[in-house]
């Protein structure tokens, strides 16, 4: 186990930062607060601006994704749209601020979880066991 956790870790990060740039690029394409949330993750947010941006890249090669993004961010910020809706300056606030659900609170997790889980995987990697020759190699 301790040989490939490395892989288990580096497998964990991919699977976390495309679930992250999914939801975030859903979220950015919301009908109603979409433009906000975009807006407010430029301003404010430079690594869930890095997930939006890599989950609408992904969204070109499968369209399929934008809108299982769609339908993860508006059960997550549902409860916030007349609040964003009403004044776009604070979205940020309502976004990183209160956690209204469930959803909510894995996506909000989710933004440092993902390079955390690099870093193990990195951390891993270095410390992985190496193997050991006690002879020269046979031919």
């Amino acid at each position: 186990m301790r040989k490939r956790l490395h892989l288990i870790l580096g497998v964990l990060f991919v699977l976390a930062f495309l679930c992250e740039a999914v939801f975030w690029a859903g979220a950015a394409a919301l009908p109603d607060v979409g433009r906000p949330i975009r807006q407010s993750v430029q301003r404010e947010a430079p690594l869930v601006l890095t997930y939006t941006v890599s989950g609408e890249a992904l969204g070109k090669i499968v369209p399929s994704f934008v809108g299982v993004g769609e339908q993860w961010a508006s059960a997550a910020f549902e409860p916030g749209y007349q609040r964003i809706k009403d004044d776009p300056n604070v979205t940020a606030a309502l976004i990183f601020g209160n956690t209204w659900n469930g959803t909510h609170r894995l996506a909000k997790a989710g933004i440092y979880g993902t390079p955390l889980l690099l870093a193990l995987a990195l951390l891993a990697w270095f410390l992985r066991p190496k193997q050991v020759r006690l002879m020269g190699s046979r031919r």
